[in-house]
């Protein structure tokens, strides 16, 4: 049996695939306990997420230059930007979520996507 500590542990959290990690679940475990109530404040909540772990970050590092604390905003923007996907910019470059009904009669292949979880539904 694995060891629990192969889940996230406290480097891991502040390592960048796993503050993503961090940014883009809880929103979305939130939002799926709270309901559409809480839809308007994922994108907030996925910021500060990222802003909080990168700070915790910079106070981990032994580093002693006080620009880390600037650098700091700047990989907690980063952290959003990867949860967020906005590397996927611009918007014509993302996939467009499958609807339930095509637009037209000729529309078969729209119809034939596959619809997106809804646990991971699109913020933007």
């Amino acid at each position: 049996m694995e060891n629990i500590d192969s889940l996230f542990t406290a480097a891991s959290l502040l390592s960048l695939q796993g503050a993503v990690a961090a940014a883009v679940l809880v929103p979305n475990v939130v939002g799926n306990l709270v309901g559409e109530r809480f839809n308007p404040f994922r994108k907030w909540t996925s910021l500060g997420i990222a802003l909080v772990l990168a700070y915790v970050a910079a106070i981990v590092a032994t580093d002693a230059d006080p620009t880390k604390w600037f650098v700091a905003f700047f990989n907690g923007l980063l952290i959003f930007a990867s949860a967020m996907g906005l590397n996927q910019l611009p918007r014509r470059n993302r996939s467009e979520p499958a609807t339930d009904t095509p637009k037209d009669e000729t529309d078969e292949a729209a119809a034939a996507k596959p619809k997106a979880p809804s646990f991971f539904k699109s913020w933007v």
